[in-house]
This record gives structure tokens, sequence and C-alpha cells, in this order.
């Protein structure tokens, strides 16, 4: 029996907006921020069972990516203003 994997090449060829990278980026970037203003809270504040574990990180996503969508942060103009700057210098 021969087991082929599965290589999900699809998504390789679709040329991602910048904007959307950004936007990305400062999503994830806030998430992990939150996780770790987490950690600084004490742990008998919160239940630390498995649930509510995974309902605090899909809250810390959704938070993170309403403010990623908000651009308040201003983190996306200032990646996009570096790609632009880097591209403007690198002839692509």
């Amino acid at each position: 029996m021969k087991i082929t994997p599965y290589w999900d090449f699809k998504n390789l060829n679709q040329i991602r907006k910048p904007e959307d990278v950004a936007k990305e980026f400062e999503s994830m970037f806030v998430r992990m921020l939150m996780k770790e203003f987490r950690k600084s809270i004490p742990e008998g504040l919160f239940n630390s069972s498995f649930s509510s574990k995974m309902y605090l990180d899909m809250f810390d996503m959704q938070i993170s990516e309403a403010i990623a969508s908000s651009d308040k942060l201003g983190l996306k103009s200032y990646i996009l203003n570096a790609l632009e700057t880097y591209n403007r210098y690198s002839g692509e």
C-alpha cells in the first residue's frame, strides 16, 4: 500500500494583496499580545479548564480580528509603508 502525502499547492499561486497580509499580521500580533497579557492574570481569577481556555482563545481571536479591522492600531499602515519602500528600492 502506497501512502502519498497530500500537499495543498492551490493557494501558492495566489498573489496576496499587501493590505490583506498586513491586516492578518496585525491580527496575529494583537492575538499574541492578548495571550501574553492573559498570562499576567492570576490563575484563580478564571477557571482553568480546557473548555474555558478554548473559549478565551476564540474570544482573543475575534477581538484581535476586530482590532485589526478597525485600523486604529496603525500597525497595518506601518507594514504597508515598509512594503512599499522595500518594493520601490528592490525594483519589484
